[in-house]
């Protein structure tokens, strides 16, 4: 009987031994776990960091390049009303050539008036005193 009891104690011993060693290792695994756990969201919060960065790169580029063509826009615009002007002072000019043209042709249509007129009176005088 009492090798029986003693039998039945090592056999309590080493399920008790079983059961403390499982712990251990059901311990460790948590702890594993745990360290596996806190690298796998310490890799995650590194590669948000990556990835904001990244947008905040990207938007920055991209309004750069707005900045820029507002800036060729504004470019265009000022080179557009320079023309404008230009074109505006051209068409003045054109104008008042027209215009003086115009007028030297109305003195020059009198002048031959004038001098066909008088050429007409010579003639009519030089019959008269024949």
């Amino acid at each position: 009987v009492a090798g029986a009891a003693g039998a039945a104690g090592a056999d309590g011993s080493a399920a008790e031994g079983l059961e403390a060693a499982a712990a251990g290792f059901r311990q460790a695994a948590a702890q594993v776990l745990s360290a596996v756990q806190q690298h796998a969201l310490a890799c995650v919060r590194e590669e948000e960091e990556a990835m904001a960065a990244l947008m905040a790169k990207a938007v920055a580029t991209q309004s750069a390049r707005i900045d820029l063509r507002l800036s060729q826009l504004d470019q265009l615009c000022a080179a557009v009303r320079s023309q404008r002007s230009s074109l505006e002072h051209d068409r003045h000019v054109l104008f008042a050539e027209r215009l003086s043209l115009e007028r030297r042709k109305i003195i020059a249509t009198e002048q031959l008036k004038a001098q066909f007129q008088a050429k007409q009176q010579q003639q009519q005088q030089q019959q008269q005193q024949q």
